[in-house]
């Protein structure tokens, strides 16, 4: 692996042609676990899938769209048409520079505005690929139901914790844990900020977290990423579908 903490001598001698971009968030998660929840857990699996990749690891952004946690201090969130623009502006970047495919890797589960974004850089760029790694969308994989007792994990839930105990268990509080599981689904975040359906700011049951639960759970991300990046790339090569 080659990273941002190399410099641009080794960089460029080794030559990279996979980038891998981590966005995170800086919000709240409840008063369990700390705001840098969402940018470490992107960092750290990013980081194990550039190793076992030999990928280019670019620094994680510890910022994205969180509008859902209006209202709480340690929450800052960036406008979707500023993060377009973010994405965009380090695509070109690493267009210019020889990358031929750019990870980005979604720590945070509400950065909707990634689809466009990809969907866009990858029509108007075929001799690239871009490809959206969101790590909620292995929440329902059979890996993680066979780790993980409560199946409505959303935020500071048993998922994040249990990965913080693994990662950062100097600044998780379980004293401070609260459990809540909203009876409405996910999409109301589009109304109301997370406050209106759980007071705690938290959406699962986070007393079910546990160390173990996250060593396992981090095996499963990394390995589900990496099978998902392979696929999409497998996929795109064998097809010449401009040519159909």
């Amino acid at each position: 692996m080659i990273s941002y903490q190399n410099t641009a001598k080794e960089i460029r001698e080794k030559k990279p042609t996979i980038a891998i971009l981590p966005i995170g968030s800086t919000e709240q998660h409840g008063a369990h676990l700390p705001t840098s929840t969402d940018t470490v857990i992107s960092s750290k699996i990013a980081e194990e899938v550039a190793k076992r990749m030999d990928a280019y690891l670019l620094p994680t952004l510890p910022y994205s769209t969180c509008r859902e946690h209006d209202g709480k201090m340690g929450s800052f969130s960036l406008k979707s048409q500023t993060l377009y623009c973010v994405i965009e502006d380090i695509f070109e970047a690493a267009k210019r520079q020889g990358i031929k495919t750019l990870v980005i890797m979604l720590g945070h589960g509400g950065i909707f505005i990634s689809n466009p974004v990809v969907r866009e850089l990858n029509a108007n760029n075929p001799d690239m690929q871009v490809i959206k790694v969101d790590l909620v969308q292995f929440f329902t994989s059979n890996e993680l139901n066979d780790i993980l007792e409560c199946k409505n994990n959303l935020h500071a839930c048993e998922y994040e914790t249990s990965l913080m105990y693994q990662f950062d268990e100097e600044h998780v509080h379980p004293e401070e844990i609260v459990d809540c599981v909203p009876d409405v689904p996910r999409d109301y975040l589009n109304y109301a900020p997370i406050f209106r359906y759980s007071p705690a700011g938290v959406w699962g049951m986070p007393s079910l977290a546990s160390k173990e639960k996250g060593a396992k759970i981090f095996e499963v991300m990394v390995q589900k990423s990496i099978d998902y990046i392979n696929d999409v790339l497998k996929i795109n090569r064998e097809r010449d579908f401009y040519h159909e």
